[in-house]
């Protein structure tokens, strides 16, 4: 019975949907290994340009923006799920690891009245000042509420100059010139 009125609820809201794939813009913000904000333009059916502007800071990363677009080709049977795959180029600059510095030498007593002598700090970062990369993301949305859509995107990174930091946010596996990662967000039709 609940999948009746599931099934009748989602029914009832599906005149008010505009259709996923037709030509218009879209307002994507996503979190994982792409965060930031990108503007998608579907200026053709199926056919969707999708310049980003990304920036950032955690302690974990420090500060990076990125820069670019990508050209994604839609598939689907309907217009409230669908797949797409597609490529791109991005500069990003900012990227860094923290870790920990080495403070210099320190001397004292250890357990048992030997004397000791080391190193100390916990501030290293290690920069990778910037990387010109490719992505080829592929992903699926779903049309939730209205003009609303949900994304889930996995997405194969290479670099062609600098490095990737490790450890980046959504990065599931990969090494500082290529890796695999997803992203999660929400996008908003503004047409």
């Amino acid at each position: 019975m609940r999948t009746s009125i599931l099934g009748f609820s989602l029914l009832l809201l599906t005149p008010g949907l505009a259709l996923a794939q037709d030509p218009g813009m879209a307002l994507n913000m996503g979190r994982g290994l792409d965060n930031g904000v990108s503007v998608g333009w579907t200026f053709k059916e199926d056919w969707t340009l999708r310049p980003t502007l990304g920036a950032g800071y955690s302690q974990r990363t420090g500060f990076e923006a990125r820069l670019g677009s990508t050209v994604l080709r839609s598939f689907g049977a309907g217009h409230r799920v669908y797949s797409y795959l597609g490529a791109g180029f991005f500069y990003s600059t900012g990227n860094s690891n923290t870790g920990s510095t080495l403070s210099g030498p320190t001397t004292g007593a250890g357990t048992g009245g030997q004397n000791f002598q080391g190193l100390t700090g916990n501030n290293l970062i290690q920069n990778q000042p910037s990387a010109l990369y490719f992505t080829a993301p592929v992903g699926l949305r779903a049309r939730v509420y209205g003009n609303f859509e949900l994304f889930a995107e996995a997405a194969y990174q290479r670099t062609l100059t600098g490095q990737f930091a490790l450890n980046q946010t959504g990065q599931f596996s990969g090494n500082q010139n290529e890796r695999y990662g997803a992203t999660f967000g929400l996008s908003m039709r503004l047409r």
